[in-house]
């Protein structure tokens, strides 16, 4: 059986596999510094996982940026596991979490230029110009609803 789960990862144990997967990601995969990927806001943030068979192969951390203004950040998947629909169902969960709360509630992301589609096509859309995060183009978005 391949059941994907999503969850707010709460334990010690459970935000280890968060910081494991974005080290993976960001740090191995991508070579982004460690200073930058942990930048000292994990503990502002609300963090989530996708487990496949009780395994974590997915994170992203939410951070409440404004009154109804909240930021996904640091989604990643590991490579085994991508182009499956897991990065999909992690965004979209996680909309859901936040516009469940609170209709009103607004959801913004800074995406690698090379993601784009991926988030146009779960509803977000770009809005300003692209700019450069420790290298690599962004651009921010918006979900619209």
């Amino acid at each position: 059986m391949n059941e994907l789960n999503f969850k707010k990862a709460v334990s010690i144990y459970e935000i280890e596999f968060c910081y494991y997967i974005r080290k993976k990601v960001f740090c191995d995969e991508q070579k982004i510094s460690k200073g930058i990927e942990f930048d000292g806001l994990d503990n502002v943030c609300e963090h989530f996982l996708i487990t496949k068979n009780k395994e974590a192969i997915a994170t992203a951390r939410v951070r409440k940026k404004e009154n109804y203004i909240y930021k996904i950040e640091r989604v990643s998947v590991l490579i085994s596991h991508r182009r499956n629909n897991v990065g999909t169902l992690l965004i979209r969960e996680i909309v859901n979490k936040y516009k469940k709360i609170e209709k009103k509630n607004s959801l913004i992301l800074h995406s690698q230029v090379t993601a784009e589609n991926f988030y146009k096509s779960i509803n977000f859309i770009p809005y300003g110009k692209q700019f450069l995060e420790d290298g690599i183009f962004h651009i921010a978005m918006r979900y619209l609803a």
